[in-house]
């Protein structure tokens, strides 16, 4: 079966070794840009699977590709990172990545709920930089509500990152197959991820 993984922000194939070694993964900024997302997974098929800003990439500029995939899995997707998270503190990252970048992927990654000690590469800051800035610009407003019987929306209850009021926007304009919500934060265990691919 061929799965498609587009990660989040500072997303690390370490973060899922199991699903990284069978899995494509795509992770946004230090391995794409935003734009050429369609063009990246326009000849994939199987599942679809993504986690948040990749999740928001994937409803902003790829929903026309979702009939092609025999499952679409969303996880904490939002329509603008910023009905969640405060402009503030994304700006306040942004000016933390300029003094100590490996500080600021570190606090994101325990708000996520991350439990592996991951190593942080210094190269990535620009990169990540750019993120945060799309983080604060990009929004979504769909013109109606879609019905897409192949997506599973999923959202962590305990979620810091993408709280509930803007996972509750998303399913205002799309109404999925499944719903999913597992008692976790913001990352999901990747036994979690593995039951809900083969489901």
């Amino acid at each position: 079966m061929e799965i498609t993984f587009v990660g989040g922000w500072a997303s690390d194939s370490a973060q899922y070794p199991v699903l990284a070694g069978s899995a494509r993964v795509l992770v946004p900024f230090s391995g794409f840009r935003p734009e050429e997302l369609p063009q990246l997974i326009a000849e994939n098929s199987g599942v679809l699977l993504s986690w948040s800003t990749g999740a928001h990439m994937l409803l902003k500029d790829c929903l026309h590709l979702f009939p092609q995939f025999d499952q679409v899995i969303l996880i904490a997707p939002f329509l603008a990172f910023t009905d969640s998270f405060p402009e503030r503190l994304v700006r306040r990252m942004i000016a933390g990545m300029a003094v100590n970048p490996a500080e600021v992927v570190a606090s994101f990654y325990a708000n996520c709920g991350e439990e592996r000690d991951l190593a942080f590469d210094e190269s990535l800051t620009p990169a990540l930089t750019e993120g945060l800035e799309y983080l604060i610009s990009s929004r979504f407003e769909p013109e109606k509500t879609v019905s897409i019987d192949n997506l599973t929306l999923v959202h962590g209850i305990q979620d810091k990152i993408v709280r509930g009021r803007a996972f509750e926007r998303v399913k205002e304009f799309f109404v999925p197959g499944r719903i999913v919500t597992p008692d976790c934060g913001h990352k999901i265990s990747e036994q979690v991820l593995l039951e809900l691919i083969r489901a």
